[in-house]
């Protein structure tokens, strides 16, 4: 093993990236514009339920929001990772409407075979509300990649 001055601030370095993005997001909601999501849907294709969660980072009308998506397959594995922006279009003090694109990664690792990960572009349409305390949403993702092209309706709540 190796360890010499420029792998040691290398690993340093990356340590303190890892930290410093932890700390990020640990900040409350209330103290910055970062807070978490969690949804639940259905993918068209093969009609496969998801469960996801993700962070939300505002900024002004934008929000950016990394997120993981896990697909309930029957033989194997899928599950998405996504770094979606979305922004708000139809701002009204009780609920707001919002579109949006991103790009992912689509990994399906079946049971018998070999896995694959593919890269998707997400374009995405959806409704917030604002007057109750968990900001409950409901939204359409349509997932473009070779071949299929699914879409996803989740609903889920931002905290």
């Amino acid at each position: 093993m190796n360890f010499s001055p420029r792998s040691s601030t290398k690993r340093f370095l990356a340590a303190a990236a890892v930290l410093a993005a932890i700390g990020l997001t640990a900040i409350p909601a209330s103290a910055a514009p970062i807070g978490w999501q969690a949804s639940g849907g259905w993918y068209s294709e093969g009609e496969d339920f998801f469960l996801g969660a993700g962070a939300r980072i505002g900024a002004g009308t934008i929000t950016v929001i990394p997120n993981a998506e896990w697909l309930f397959v029957d033989s194997g594995s899928a599950y998405t990772l996504n770094l979606d922006a979305t922004m708000s279009v139809l701002p009204l003090g009780v609920a707001n409407g919002y579109l949006g694109a991103g790009l992912g990664l689509f990994t399906v690792d079946p049971e018998q075979g070999d896995g694959d990960t593919e890269t998707v572009v997400n374009l995405i349409a959806g409704a917030g509300f604002n007057a109750l305390p968990m900001k409950p949403f409901a939204q359409f993702k349509w997932v473009v990649m070779d071949g299929d092209d699914p879409l996803v309706f989740s609903i889920g709540t931002r905290f």
